[in-house]
This record gives C-alpha cells, sequence and structure tokens, in this order.
C-alpha cells in the first residue's frame, strides 16, 4: 500500500472525481491525478488487494458498490458509517479493528427519514428516499481522550476513518479516511483539504491532537479497519468454515 501510493503523494485534492462514466454521475470509474480522500484509500486498496492488474477492477468495484454490482450511482457505498464500513465488512473485504484496541467504546447511532430531510446537504444525493439507510447504527470507536494509547497499535495498512460527534440532526458522523503506512512513527497517508490540500503523510498522533480544535463540529474519535486479502488467498481460506 506504501509502495502504491508514494508516487500520488502531492496529488491535487478534489471533492468528488468519480463517478460510474455515465448515468447520475459521468465521471471517469476511475483515475490517479487527482483524489479525495475516499476515492485514494479505494485506490490504493484495489491496486494492493489485487493479484493481478485485471483484479483490481474486481477490488475497486466490490468496495464501492453495495454487493459488487450493479455499478451504478443508485448502488454505491455513498455514506459511511451507514454503508461503507458495514458492507465493506460484511462482504469479506474488512474486518473492524477497533474493538481491539485499548480505550474503544460502542455506541449506536439511530437515523430516520426525518434525519435525511432535514439535512442541509440532502439535494446533493439524488437517491429516491427509499434508498437512504435508516435504523440503529451500532459501531466501535476509540474515543480522542484514548488516542494516545491506542494509536502505538494500529498497524500499517490499516484504514483510519475520522468520527464526529454523532448529532442527532446529522445522518453522517464520518467526514474523512485514509490509509497507515510504514514509518519510524505511526503515519496516515492521506487525500487531504489542510493545507496545500494534496495526498500528504501526517505523523497520526499529530493527526488525533489536531481533531481537538475542530470547534464547528466537534471531533469524537477515530475507527479503525484492516483490509483483508483477495481471493483464495491464506487469510480467506482460514475464515473459512
Amino acid at each position: 500500500m506504501k509502495a502504491i501510493s508514494e508516487p500520488w503523494l502531492g496529488r491535487p485534492y478534489q471533492l468528488g472525481p468519480l463517478g460510474e462514466a455515465g448515468g447520475l454521475d459521468p465521471d471517469p470509474v476511475t483515475r490517479f491525478d487527482v483524489f479525495d480522500c475516499l476515492t485514494f484509500v479505494e485506490e490504493v486498496l484495489a491496486l494492493a488487494l489485487a493479484p493481478d492488474p485485471v483484479s483490481a477492477q474486481y477490488v475497486r468495484m466490490g468496495l464501492r458498490y453495495r454487493g459488487g454490482s450493479p455499478w451504478t450511482y443508485e448502488n454505491r457505498r455513498h455514506f459511511m458509517l451507514a454503508e461503507w464500513i458495514p458492507g465493506t465488512i460484511a462482504e469479506g473485504w474488512m474486518e473492524d479493528l477497533t474493538p481491539t484496541l485499548p480505550g474503544a467504546v460502542q455506541t449506536t447511532k439511530d437515523i430516520r427519514l426525518e434525519t435525511w430531510t432535514g439535512w442541509r446537504q440532502r439535494p446533493t444525493f439524488p437517491l429516491p428516499d427509499a434508498r437512504l439507510p435508516v435504523g440503529e447504527l451500532s459501531y466501535w470507536y476509540i474515543p480522542l481522550d484514548a488516542a494516545a494509547e491506542a494509536i502505538p497499535q494500529i498497524p500499517p495498512g490499516s484504514v483510519v476513518f475520522t468520527l464526529r460527534k454523532p448529532w442527532a440532526h446529522l445522518p453522517i458522523a464520518i467526514t474523512h479516511v485514509g490509509i497507515t503506512v510504514p514509518a519510524e512513527r505511526p503515519t496516515m497517508r492521506h487525500a487531504s483539504r489542510m493545507g496545500r490540500r494534496v495526498v500528504r503523510d501526517d505523523d497520526l498522533a499529530w493527526y488525533a491532537d489536531h481533531l481537538r480544535t475542530y470547534a464547528n463540529w466537534p471531533a469524537e474519535g477515530l475507527i479503525v479497519l484492516r483490509p483483508l486479502e483477495f481471493g483464495p488467498g491464506v487469510g480467506r481460506a482460514q475464515r473459512a468454515p
């Protein structure tokens, strides 16, 4: 993951650079010149997990779309806490490391249709109401107060999400994601809107402290996933019944 993403350091941040090359979102299916935080992570994982170049597309679409297909805007995992995290875990692409880390706590968030309709960003997602995820979400996270102890135990190759305060009037609570790469200190590589708005490396402990400066929508903590091996490899065989 580190080697694949190394040439992308310094590439510009651009919100929503990928789509279905047609339909509701005509942006290209993949590109490597610009990234937002999620497309950066998905592209790194697609190339890192695939056993060959052809299979990278399978991984990419498996991560991005519910059930892996159809590859449509309506079937895309748009919402991190309600769709991307539970969906990729359920389909065997990821496992949740969060509950194994020091200080992890479990909580719930209730999302109703009224939460979506009252959200000011709702018009930016041309999805029918019936398609929006609702219900009670249960998830683990590392509170910022526990981050100093937990971060040294986050292995390289993890996917780290930024969790904000799960306010009742907002249907979302995750606003950023990156990957950890091997370094002298735990380091997050991510496509960031901070500073120069590029793909960059940041000391993960520094980043956790930086999250404490968020005032308008305070940060709550971190969620950590680990990618699983693609296909019939050793990792998948060990988990077979």
